[in-house]
């Protein structure tokens, strides 16, 4: 956040430094032409105080100074400072300061573009430490645990297991049939344990994709992965959240995933989630 306060300071000073050297640019034209002075850039960077570099750099006063001065230069004395040429003056200095701001609104939305997938990566960099860490710190504690006497680990109860899902909603497809083979049994216990104690409070949207993350990962009940956030679904989420105006960043803490609301208030995002159901319903088309 404050990188892209920077960068927003900077770009507004620059703005300011070039509005203010157009400025000066044109107080000295129009004195040359009230005085009946030659029009030339050594002229002009003396009337105005700003270099020579800078006015051939600035392609649209560099072809108005060339313009005045052939005006001038075809004639031995310069002509009256009338109404015409002042207006023509103003249509060109007008002219260079729409294109100008042009191009910088442009260059702010590719800044501000830039920004905000500077601080997904961010976002995704912090998930994916603490996710590495965590499966370290579970698989130190499985290497602890050496099975007594070399006993092989025994297979799974399928016909149990599949009681057990069939009461927590859960479909015993070939993926998860599989993963469950190739788990041992304890692991697979404590996922669907995990599971009953997350849907006991509330917290599963989609129980088979919730198994087969416990399973995975070997979550334990009370472990803290009802905190945890799936990264797709939240990005799914964010990017209408943030499209609708209701929230404007985001960050994570110990684990839990929290949105920063459009009143500036920090909200969990599975609460934000839940305060702003209605708002994305009410947004659907009706079939």
């Amino acid at each position: 956040m404050a990188v892209k306060r920077s960068v927003d300071g900077l770009r507004r000073s620059a703005q300011q430094k070039h509005q203010e050297a157009l400025e000066k640019v044109e107080k000295g034209i129009q004195s040359l032409i009230k005085d009946k002075r030659p029009i030339n850039f050594n002229a002009v960077a003396e009337a105005s105080g700003v270099s020579k570099a800078w006015l051939y750099k600035e392609a649209d006063i560099k072809d108005r100074i060339e313009q005045l001065r052939a005006q001038s230069s075809g004639s031995k004395r310069q002509p009256p400072a009338n109404q015409r040429a002042s207006d023509a003056s103003k249509d060109a200095l007008l002219k260079t300061m729409r294109e100008r701001i042009k191009r910088l609104e442009a260059e702010n939305n590719d800044l501000r573009r830039q920004n905000e997938v500077a601080y997904s990566h961010v976002l995704k960099a912090r998930d994916l430490e603490k996710e590495v860490q965590r499966l370290s710190a579970h698989i130190e504690r499985l290497q602890r645990q050496p099975q007594p006497n070399g006993a092989a680990v025994d297979p799974p109860n399928l016909e149990a297991i599949q009681s057990a899902l069939s009461e927590l909603d859960v479909e015993l497809n070939s993926t998860l049939a599989r993963l469950i083979n190739q788990t041992p049994t304890g692991i697979v216990e404590a996922a669907i344990e995990s599971l009953q104690t997350a849907r006991g409070k509330g917290q599963v949207r989609n129980p088979g994709g919730f198994l087969n993350k416990a399973i995975t990962d070997a979550w334990r009940p009370n472990e803290g992965h009802q905190g945890k956030v799936d990264i797709e679904e939240f990005n799914q989420w964010w990017k209408w959240a943030y499209a609708a105006g209701l929230v404007k960043a985001a960050t994570q803490e110990n684990g839990i995933q929290y949105v920063l609301r459009a009143d500036n208030e920090w909200m969990p995002f599975v609460e934000a989630r839940k305060a702003y159901v209605n708002t994305r319903d009410s947004e659907r088309p009706s079939k």
